[in-house]
Formats: C-alpha cells, sequence, structure tokens
C-alpha cells in the first residue's frame, strides 16, 4: 500500500517522517509495475487496484462494527487515525456513505493518546450459565458481589479509592440454542428496586432488553423463544481527570499561510492538480478544498475531489463532501498510458 501511495504521488518520498526517512521512490516503481505487467495494466492503474482492493478489506471491516451492529454509517462521522488512516479515509466514506470524516491533530499516536487519557478499568467476568426465565434480582444482586469485592480490592492494590470507584455491569445473553452470545450493558436492563425482587422480574426486564438488543444488531428478535444467561462481566472504573487538549479560537478561514506548493496526484477518476499544505501551519478556522494532500510527521492525509476541510478549535481537520459546482475537475484517465519500465 505504501508503494501504491507513493506511486499515485498520494505520498511524498521526501516528507516522510516529516522529512526524517526519506522513501525510495524507484523501487515502489519497480515492485508495483511487476505487478502491472502481469495484469496488463499501466503502473498507475495497477496502483490504483490494490488501493481498491485495501479499502475494500477496510471497507468490510467498517461494515462489521456499523451495518452488522444496526447502525446506519451515514449518521456518523468517520474517525481516521493510525498513520494510513488519512490517507484512505475519503475514499472509505464515500464507498459507505458516510458525510464526514474527522482526522485529530495527531491521529499516528492518538491510541497511545486514548491510553493516556482513558480511566484506569479493570475488567471481570463469571461464567454462569443458567436460564433467564425466573431470574431474581436478589440472585443477580448476589451474583456479582465477588466480582465487585474483587474489583475494589485490587483497585485499592493500585493506590485507587474504592469508594470512588464506578462498577458497571453487563450480561452475555443469547436464545437457547445460539453459538454466540450478545453483551447487554446493565443500563439496558437495570430496574428500580431490582436487588430486593425475589420473584422473577429481573428476568423478564432483562430479557426485554436483549430481544431489543438482538433485533438493532441483527435484525430480528424472537421474544417468544428462551434466554439464557452466559457470563456476568464487571467493569471497575476509577476516578480519573484526563489530560487537557489544546483548544483556540477560530481565526481567519484563509489557509494560504499553510500552502506549500501543488502538483499533479492520482485519485480514482483520475489525475488532478493538487493543493499541499503542511498541517502544522493549519489553524483553527482556516478552510480550504479538495484535492489536497495535507503533510505532518505522523501521517498523510488525502482530502479527495469533491471534499472541503476545515479546521476546528481542537485543531481537528474536519472533512466534508460537497456536489458545489467544480467539486470535480474532468478526469484523466490512466488507461491509456503507455506501462511505466523502470530500468
Amino acid at each position: 500500500m505504501t508503494d501504491a501511495n507513493l506511486v499515485l504521488g498520494r505520498l511524498d518520498a521526501e516528507r516522510f517522517l516529516g522529512g526524517q526517512m526519506a522513501l525510495h521512490e524507484a523501487s515502489a516503481l519497480a515492485a508495483v509495475w511487476a505487478l502491472a505487467a502481469e495484469m496488463g495494466a499501466t503502473v498507475e492503474g495497477a496502483a490504483l487496484a490494490i488501493l481498491r482492493v485495501a479499502n475494500a478489506a477496510m471497507e468490510r471491516a467498517i461494515r462489521r462494527v456499523s451495518v452488522e451492529r444496526g447502525h446506519d454509517p451515514r449518521r456518523f462521522t468517520l474517525l481516521a487515525f493510525g498513520g494510513g488512516g488519512p490517507l484512505h479515509a475519503c475514499e472509505l466514506a464515500e464507498a459507505l456513505g458516510i458525510p464526514r470524516v474527522l482526522v485529530p491533530p495527531t491521529p499516528g499516536v492518538l491510541s497511545a493518546l486514548g491510553m493516556l487519557a482513558a480511566a484506569p478499568t479493570r475488567d471481570y467476568s463469571r461464567t454462569a450459565l443458567r436460564p433467564l426465565a425466573g431470574l431474581s434480582g436478589d440472585w443477580l444482586a448476589a451474583a456479582f458481589v465477588p466480582l465487585a469485592a474483587r474489583a475494589m480490592e485490587e483497585m485499592a492494590a493500585e493506590g485507587h479509592d474504592p469508594a470512588a470507584l464506578t462498577l458497571r455491569r453487563a450480561l452475555d445473553l443469547r436464545y437457547v440454542g445460539q453459538s454466540h452470545e450478545l453483551t447487554v450493558a446493565g443500563g439496558e436492563w437495570r430496574v428500580a428496586g431490582e436487588e430486593e425482587d425475589s420473584g422473577g422480574q429481573a428476568g423478564a426486564t432483562i430479557a426485554a432488553a436483549f430481544h431489543a438488543a438482538h433485533a438493532a444488531r441483527y435484525g430480528y428478535a424472537r421474544p417468544e423463544a428462551a434466554v439464557e444467561l452466559v457470563t456476568l462481566r464487571l467493569s471497575a472504573v476509577a476516578a480519573h481527570t484526563p489530560p487537557a487538549l489544546l483548544r483556540e479560537a477560530p481565526g481567519p478561514d484563509d489557509a494560504s499561510a499553510a500552502l506549500i506548493g501543488t502538483d499533479d496526484i492520482w485519485f480514482t477518476d483520475g489525475i488532478h492538480n493538487t493543493a499541499l499544505y503542511e498541517r502544522d501551519r493549519l489553524r483553527a478556522g482556516m478552510r480550504f478544498d479538495g484535492p489536497a494532500v495535507v503533510y505532518q510527521y505522523d501521517t498523510t492525509t488525502l482530502v479527495g475531489p469533491g471534499w472541503a476541510a476545515w479546521v476546528d478549535e481542537r485543531r481537528n481537520l474536519v472533512l466534508e463532501r460537497f456536489h458545489g459546482p467544480g467539486a470535480r475537475e474532468e478526469p484523466v484517465l490512466p488507461w491509456p498510458l503507455e506501462p511505466f519500465c523502470p530500468s
């Protein structure tokens, strides 16, 4: 994928890792040319095909965590992170009908930032295979006691105040005969006074929540079918003050101060003359239209034709689709070109 992005001009060989590591463009061309020769395509055509295959795999992964869980991706913003995510985000969003992409200030280390910002948490589980029918709140409360006691003991050993812990319950449930479970969070089935319920009402409340969750995830529910409890889950979350993040008042929308040049770059519909920006120079309030490439130390962001970009007060780069006049230039398609053969 790096070879393909380099061949198409989406990566700059001299700007990788902020210019601290040069990419060997001739080697990338040779690698993609070998595949192009087998395909009977141009080097650029083969590079675009490589990215189409990669994007298709990423698209399937996004569908698994959205459409297959009952969520319409068209109602969401796509968060692009990692060293390569922002290079592919616009094309993935277009394929999934997602109207907006958010690229955080440091996408290449977002997971590390998340580790620092997240509250200290420990997760516990206990197998409790039994029918849900007739399950009482008394039994449920007692079943969570050992998990809660262990959580408070271990979190206290790490220096956290047990009295300040937030304990979150969840249950893994399934229809009898199913081989997979669905986790239902405690907030979806907790009822007032359930700890004093000895008449089995908690089971009915939990079953109703499970049917609703099953319908949202899989598109159907079976209210007449028996439900069984498989696993008890408990998360202990410590009190935590996350690190303060940058915030600045929006300024002028002119992004010319961050413009460092232009270049001809290949997109899915052909070559476009593309504006090049330096991410460190972009400030809150600045706006620009695609096609564009934004360079920074830990990633490169590709803003496709038909997309507009602006910087919010947290210095996030927000990309949004638009369909106004001039959104797309007349493409120059790669297929009539002669294959490139490196010497």
